[in-house]
């Protein structure tokens, strides 16, 4: 029994305490506010403003000094700094509007072309300074992102999802759908080596001008100086010269070679149709899946009454080998055009 007894008396002592003692008091120091920098414009992801401008506005409590920076792809660099002195607790204010310089030596030295990096630096009176940074997307790179969004509300918009493509000024037609998406938004930008002129996507070339090929491998030839702001970035010609597999393979480094925002235009023969057909790709080209994901228009479709209608597709996906397979065969072919990159915000 006295065993029993003292081994209950020791399990007791080992109990954790459960705030029967009295507490020590303890204090806690106050944790400092640290100051914050606020960017209210611009905000991350966006581009130049109309005019190829950049209004800065940021604030931080307690700064003596602010500081914008823009900092280029290039390595170059534009800058402003407040200087005025501020008292402990105010609220530092910085507005500023970048602008781009109508009388450069050059034409990427006049216009914003590409992206850039804002970043504001305050400087406290303690001597420290602290920093914050957002991210601006080139014009290109703008124009775009709102094409993307616009297939996408195309796609789910009844006008345009399943559409007449019967006829050459039917909306449901391939090439219409990537007219639509590029001249929706063409006309708030211009090329820094031809600013001067309006901003357009040429048409197909002719039958009679696409001979001995079939019609739908390429547009008409108009470039830059005549307002069209594309490159031909890679070719393929079915060439009767070389083998199949020489031709396949030609085709198929086309295929590999696709960027994010490459307009493409083929001519092939596929389980959804045989012909001529216009597409937006929407990724690059990924070499461990070989695939590539596109929107477009009527490449999928069917016909009541006798007329052609065609649906919107947004990020189709398929392998790059579907295309080549669909593609290689003899007088048709397809074209790989690009934006060019020295766009600008008008």
């Amino acid at each position: 029994m006295q065993y029993k007894w003292l081994c209950l008396m020791l399990a007791a002592l080992m109990l954790p305490s459960f705030g029967w003692a009295e507490e020590e008091e303890i204090m806690h120091a106050p944790i400092p506010r640290l100051p914050k920098i606020l960017i209210a414009s611009p905000v991350e992801g966006q581009t130049w403003e109309k005019g190829g401008k950049l209004t800065v506005e940021a604030s931080c409590e307690g700064a003596v000094e602010m500081r914008a920076i823009l900092r280029f792809p290039n390595g170059g660099e534009l800058y402003m700094s407040t200087a005025e002195e501020n008292a402990a607790g105010e609220k530092s204010q910085l507005q500023w509007v970048f602008s781009q310089d109508p009388n450069g030596p050059e034409p990427e030295d006049r216009y914003f072309t590409t992206g850039a990096e804002l970043v504001i630096i305050a400087h406290l009176s303690d001597g420290t300074q602290i920093s914050k940074s957002v991210g601006i997307i080139s014009p290109k790179d703008q124009l775009l992102k709102d094409i993307f969004a616009e297939a996408l509300a195309n796609s789910k918009d009844s006008r345009y999802r399943f559409a007449p493509a019967q006829e050459d000024w039917h909306v449901g037609v391939c090439k219409n759908f990537v007219m639509r998406l590029f001249d929706t938004f063409s006309g708030a930008y211009r090329m820094a080596e031809y600013p001067e002129l309006e901003l357009y996507m040429p048409k197909n070339k002719s039958k009679k001008d696409s001979a001995p090929y079939d019609y739908g491998i390429e547009w008409r030839p108009e470039g830059p100086s005549d307002g069209a702001p594309f490159e031909i970035a890679a070719q393929f010609k079915y060439d009767p010269d070389l083998s199949k597999a020489e031709n396949m393979e030609n085709c198929r480094k086309v295929l590999h070679s696709v960027k994010r925002g490459d307009f493409f235009q083929m001519v092939g023969y596929y389980y959804y149709g045989n012909g001529p057909h216009s597409m937006l790709f929407m990724t690059d080209y990924d070499p461990v899946t070989d695939e590539v994901h596109w929107t477009d228009s009527n490449m999928k479709g069917e016909r009541i009454d006798g007329v052609r209608w065609g649906y919107i597709q947004y990020d189709a996906v398929k392998t790059a080998e579907w295309f080549v397979e669909a593609i290689c065969t003899k007088n048709r072919g397809c074209t790989i055009y690009r934006l060019r990159d020295d766009l600008y915000v008008q």
